[in-house]
């Protein structure tokens, strides 16, 4: 029975990642905003897992340890290093490594599920947290954090707990990280123009077109309309885009759709919005060169970016708006670590996680490339040798830290989330391409078909 459960939830994983594109947005990630996020550029995979039917040894008596995750490829790169130094020293595990980018990574980790070779180890977004615990696909953690197996105790508590369901430990966070708008820094210094890290709608809108004057590059954060940018606009009036159990969209004014869309339009009217279908790049770091001069992402993203561009891209705070009453800025898990309940080197999988949060041998390979670590004493350790641009991202954390720039964060989005950000993306092709120009009747059909998912779930295909 529970496989039987496990093979309908991780179909229905791979229909929703299908019908959404992979969640959309404006995030090479891919992901929603309450999720970590990650570039979406690098090689598809190192190795392919094995049957796991009987995984605990190998030949050599050393035991296997399967690692998925997703990444971009200076990821990929930091991450083989840093397995290699784990084994180094803990010579008695031997790593089968396996890796993806952001989409093919959620076709990838259901399948492997579904077919009985879930990994020992592997990463987790916020956004689908709740319904792998749910589930049954991840392991509790909370004994191993009690026995000490999992050194917790130099993380807060609301960060330790940020990978809680129900009340109880299924991940641990592989750091913290905020939204960020990266930017052509290049540009803007060619032009003798600037943007504070606080910007405000109206600057970014100014500097938006003075960039699309000069060098053609056009913006996509605003024009490309994806739930998360509904997001940071309700989060700007005190509000979520889910109501606390998900049963319903957590505002019914049509309003605030209405504003994102005609700010939209406005753009695409005045020539320094893309235009819908105008893009020519195949990557999120493509874009950068050749399309746009900003881009919503991660905090964490910014090194990838620089590395994959090799253009000078520094980053901000989402836009804020003229009336907004609260900052849609938030601060959230980068992603997570997460162990199979399935799997038969549990000890061994909680070693490796246990390595990852504490040991400084690790964050002499990685850094901060999954975003500022969540120990104490490991932030401690590498502040003094960063390099520029992972200062840049620890100054960016201490400043949305700062008291008045960011709330609380939203809890994970419901299981339907693809659902419902897929609708809203087809309501606004339409009012892109102007097929559809009644804004409030469109607005209000959206909301109507949006909390009909959230109450009835996604509808099965005939």
């Amino acid at each position: 029975m529970k496989k039987r459960i496990l093979a309908m939830f991780c179909a229905a994983i791979i229909l929703m990642c299908a019908l959404a594109g992979c969640g959309g947005g404006t995030s090479s990630s891919g992901g929603s905003m309450s999720g970590s996020g990650s570039s979406s550029s690098g090689s598809s995979s190192s190795t392919t897992l094995d049957s796991k039917t009987e995984p605990s040894a190998g030949a050599d008596g050393k035991t296997t340890l399967n690692i998925l995750w997703w990444g971009s490829q200076t990821r990929h790169d930091l991450t083989t290093a840093m397995i290699e130094k784990f084994e180094e020293l803990n010579q008695d595990i031997d790593v089968v490594m396996d890796y993806s980018d952001w989409g093919g990574y959620w076709t990838k980790l259901p399948a492997q599920i579904a077919g009985g070779q879930t990994p020992d180890v592997f990463q987790m977004d916020y956004a689908y947290l709740s319904q792998y615990a749910n589930n049954g696909v991840l392991a509790e953690l909370d004994s191993y954090v009690s026995d000490g197996s999992l050194n917790m105790s130099d993380v807060q508590q609301n960060i330790l707990d940020s990978g809680s369901v129900n009340g109880k430990l299924y991940a641990i966070s592989t750091g913290t990280n905020s939204p960020a708008l990266l930017y052509r820094k290049d540009i803007l210094d060619e032009l003798g123009l600037s943007l504070p890290l606080n910007p405000t709608m109206e600057e970014y809108t100014k500097v938006s077109k003075a960039v699309y004057e000069a060098t053609g590059l056009r913006d996509t954060f605003v024009t490309d309309c994806p739930i998360d940018v509904l997001r940071f606009r309700l989060r700007s009036y005190g509000m979520n885009l889910y109501n606390d159990d998900a049963s319903a969209l957590a505002f019914d004014d049509p309003k605030y759709i209405v504003d994102m869309w005609q700010l939209a339009l406005q753009a695409q009217d005045e020539g320094w919005g893309m235009l819908p279908g105008e893009a020519t790049a195949v990557s999120a770091f493509d874009s950068m060169v050749m399309d746009a001069w900003s881009r919503l992402q991660n905090s964490n993203e910014l090194a990838a970016y620089r590395d994959a561009t090799g253009k000078d891209i520094s980053m901000c705070m989402v836009p804020s708006l003229s009336d907004a009453t609260a900052p849609c800025q938030f601060l959230k898990p980068s992603m997570f670590w997460c162990v199979s309940a399935d799997s038969a080197v549990k000890d061994a999988a909680v070693r490796f996680i246990n390595f990852f949060a504490n040991d400084t041998a690790c964050y002499d390979i990685v850094g901060i490339e999954r975003a500022i670590p969540i120990s104490s004493k490991i932030r401690e350790y590498v502040s003094p040798s960063l390099d520029e641009v992972s200062q840049e991202v620890v100054a960016y954390i201490d400043f949305v830290s700062q008291p008045g720039n960011a709330s609380p964060l939203m809890n994970a989005d419901p299981e339907v989330h693809s659902a419902v950000s897929d609708l809203l993306g087809q309501y606004t092709e339409q009012i892109r391409y102007g097929e559809l120009t009644d804004l409030q009747a469109a607005a209000q059909e959206f909301i109507e078909g949006a909390n009909k998912i959230l109450t009835e779930g996604v509808p099965s295909e005939e």
